[in-house]
């Protein structure tokens, strides 16, 4: 039985660190629109961005405007099959992180997926996005179970009870923000708190040709939705196997054609709620929906599903 107190809005802790981030301030404008406004991008439900996968029936009919948020719940689910933590053989969750957490739907989702977890550690540099998590922790009846942090995504060394690790990591659309080296720190603080043999779950998108000589479709003046940061396949893994994050799977998915068909989705979503246009991240992210879709027909990024363990 849920207590009255669960229905209160969970404290959102704020986690200080003398390191710096010059980028931050980037990451956090991306994601300050007000939470309806991504409802009109991404579609009424759930509030996801980090592609989904759709059926061939579906791609064949081609995009149409609508919610893309069934499509991420299927993606995210079958990286979790990937990872081995569905059925009844799957480990036991005693502790998760959910590292840049967005608007909260995949914390809540872990705390449904695995009932047993107690602690799910929701961690943001969004403000804005941390409040809605807040609310909808407190909807779900979850504060016993989520604890929001405003963290940088390198200082989640510095969270507490450090004595207790984390048994899954999720990075979801995360590292594609940050700078090298931060995207580095964040790494090797992620593994200092992995329980051995514990398992880190990722979807980034990867660039597959020379990042020197490479050229977006339409040209970035803005630093579109914060991804001007781009990394390579072999700098990722490098990156993750230098502090002893083992590569158990690691896969293009979903396909750059449901990639494209999601952005396509999405930008039918904006033109049709934005008739007037709009500016800000919305604009930007309909712009990347028409040139990114360009750099996936040639090849020359994909979205991949990377699954690592802590070496035992």
């Amino acid at each position: 039985m849920h207590h009255a107190q669960d229905r209160r809005l969970p404290e959102i802790q704020v986690v200080d660190s003398p390191r710096i981030d010059p980028y931050r301030d980037k990451v956090v404008y991306t994601y300050d629109d007000p939470p309806h406004m991504w409802h009109k991008a991404l579609g009424e439900g759930n509030l996801l961005f980090q592609f989904g996968l759709f059926d061939a029936a579906e791609l064949a009919r081609g995009p149409t405007a609508g919610s893309v948020g069934p499509s991420e719940v299927r993606h995210f689910g079958r990286q979790l099959e990937l990872a081995g933590l569905v059925g009844p053989s799957r480990p036991q969750m005693n502790r998760i992180l959910d590292l840049g957490c967005g608007w909260g739907f995949i914390s809540r989702y872990l705390a449904r997926r695995f009932p047993e977890c107690r602690r799910i550690d929701a961690v943001n540099i969004s403000e804005r996005q941390l409040g809605y998590c807040a609310e909808k922790v407190a909807e779900e009846q979850l504060g016993d179970r989520i604890e929001l942090f405003l963290c940088d995504g390198q200082d989640v060394d510095l969270l507490p009870d450090p004595e207790v690790p984390y048994d899954l990591v999720v990075v979801r659309g995360v590292y594609t923000h940050f700078l090298n080296d931060v995207f580095e720190a964040s790494v090797s603080a992620v593994a200092k708190r992995c329980a051995r043999g514990s398992t880190v779950v990722i979807s980034d998108t990867l660039y597959k040709t020379d990042l020197t000589s490479y050229r977006p479709a339409i040209e970035d003046t803005a630093d579109r939705l914060a991804c001007g940061n781009r990394k390579s396949p072999g700098h990722f893994v490098r990156a993750l196997e230098a502090h002893g994050l083992v590569l158990q799977d690691m896969r293009i998915m979903p396909s750059n054609a449901e990639v494209v068909h999601w952005f396509q989705k999405v930008r039918l979503n904006i033109e049709r709620h934005f008739p007037d246009g709009v500016s800000g991240p919305i604009e930007e992210l309909r712009e990347m929906a028409i040139s990114f879709s360009v750099t996936l027909e040639q090849d020359q990024a994909s979205v991949y599903s990377i699954v690592t363990r802590r070496a035992a």
